[in-house]
């Protein structure tokens, strides 16, 4: 890996070094590449202002009591189908931004990707279920959300863990042909 050298503002290095003091991070060196990685995975050379762009899409902050309030009232069904119509934004902005068909199955884990860099939440795939852990959105909007946008049936699984498992539903076959 090629070496470079270049200067931090003290304030920044303070900042840093206090990372590393408290364990965050082992060195100077891991804060940097991380906040790079982070920088191109975040797309921020593109931000401009108020202006936010993550994977090609415009974002904004809303905090997780915000979003509480905003989908306050809300049945199960609203929630769902509101996750729903927002699917749809994740095909086209898939799409646009990387060449990608979320709806193919071998771009599951590259669309799950896209979703923990928007702060969704942590995605593990299998081949029959979807597990979500430290979900930004309630189950059901994340259900009718993925439904819509990865073109799947999936049933929600109850689990006594705070986490989403959404399994699918395996399409009912055709009587085969003798």
């Amino acid at each position: 890996m090629p070496v470079t050298s270049f200067d931090i503002p003290q304030d920044l290095l303070i900042f840093v070094d206090e990372l590393v003091a408290s364990g965050i991070a082992r060195t100077r060196r891991e804060i940097v590449v991380r906040a790079l990685e982070n920088f191109s995975k975040l797309q921020m050379h593109q931000w401009k202002g108020s202006l936010m762009f993550v994977h090609g899409v415009r974002q904004g902050l809303v905090s997780s009591g915000g979003m509480r309030e905003l989908l306050a009232g809300k049945s199960e069904k609203e929630m769902y189908e509101a996750g729903e119509r927002m699917g749809r934004t994740l095909k086209d902005s898939a799409f646009v931004e990387r060449r990608l068909d979320v709806v193919q199955s071998e771009n599951f884990q590259a669309t799950s990707h896209m979703l923990e860099d928007m702060g969704w939440g942590v995605f593990t795939l299998s081949d029959n279920r979807i597990v979500i852990v430290d979900s930004f959105l309630p189950s059901a909007v994340i259900h009718g959300y993925l439904e819509r946008a990865l073109n799947l049936n999936l049933k929600r699984v109850e689990t006594a863990e705070d986490m989403i498992v959404l399994e699918r539903i395996p399409l009912v076959n055709a009587p085969k042909s003798e």
